[in-house]
């Protein structure tokens, strides 16, 4: 049996993970410098009620923009098969780019990918688009914005944040202690690696870096912006940083903002006009380049 959509209020569901909700004035023309489009891929694990508050922050914003979310658990994240990743995210490409030859010229994307569980399955649907567009043809978006997103990809030194952040998502369903629940996720994740290298096939985390910056699967035109702070507990800030020089130096144009004692995935609870104003101020860069 497939699994059936969990209940989002004020979404509708196109797929047993994404969902779907019309901006307001639907009759008029979305302005000319505001996302068509908004697609929010949420952190694993990530709960409705909690997505919520930043799908109603970019209705705020943009009131006019469609705003798409994916949902996704932290195990899909690391244990699904590349493929199956990317035909999750098919609902995705056919709705924001739904006829078989179009290029997505009038969409104005903005990407919000929260955590790694959300920039592997935003690396996912860009791949989709190029299997149903032509791989001549990159994802097209205005701005990315990375969330608590990316770390180290070197699996022994963040194992540990790892199997923390899969325990955060899944403790509520266990009788035991928090430790037994990180515990057996370390085990799991060890176990999953090691299947991995036997097989040869390559970490979901160390795939989605990769796409994510392949001139040949998503442009250099697009602007990028990075949230994190020196508190998140599962993304190290200096491995942040260096990853976003790296991606800088292949061309990207990149952003940071830093925020102050905020914890993973938690800048916008914390600093809500700090988070808002830099989303709304990184746009509006990337709509002045037109």
């Amino acid at each position: 049996m497939a699994p059936q959509p969990v209940p989002f209020p004020g979404f509708t569901p196109i797929s047993d993970r994404v969902y779907i909700r019309d901006g307001n004035e639907k009759s008029k023309p979305v302005p000319a410098d505001e996302p068509t489009t908004i697609l929010i891929s949420g952190w694993g694990d990530g709960m409705p009620k909690h997505v919520t508050k930043y799908s109603e922050g970019y209705h705020e914003l943009y009131p006019s923009a469609r705003i798409i979310v994916v949902l996704s658990r932290t195990l899909q994240a690391s244990n699904q098969p590349e493929e199956d990743r990317i035909q999750a995210m098919m609902p995705v490409v056919d709705t924001i780019f739904p006829t078989p030859t179009g290029d997505g010229v009038e969409e104005r994307v903005l990407i919000h990918a929260m955590s790694n569980t959300g920039a592997i399955f935003a690396a996912a649907a860009v791949v989709g688009y190029q299997r149903r567009h032509g791989k001549d043809k990159t994802f097209p978006h205005k701005l990315l914005v990375c969330d608590s997103t990316p770390g180290s990809l070197d699996f022994a030194s963040q194992v540990g944040r790892w199997s923390r952040a899969m325990a955060v998502g899944t403790a509520k369903f266990f009788p035991w202690p928090f430790i037994i629940t990180q515990g057996l996720w370390y085990i799991f994740l060890w176990a999953n690696y090691a299947w991995e290298v036997l097989r040869g096939s390559e970490a979901s985390g160390v795939w989605a870096n990769r796409v994510m910056n392949d001139q040949s699967i998503i442009t250099t035109e697009a602007n990028r912006l990075y949230l994190y702070s020196k508190e998140d507990e599962i993304i190290g800030w200096k491995d942040l940083e260096e990853n976003v020089a790296q991606v800088e130096a292949q061309g990207y144009p990149v952003e940071l903002e830093m925020f102050e004692g905020s914890p993973h995935v938690g800048h916008m609870r914390l600093h809500p006009e700090q988070y808002w104003n830099r989303i709304a101020g990184s746009w509006k860069q990337a709509m002045a380049k037109e």
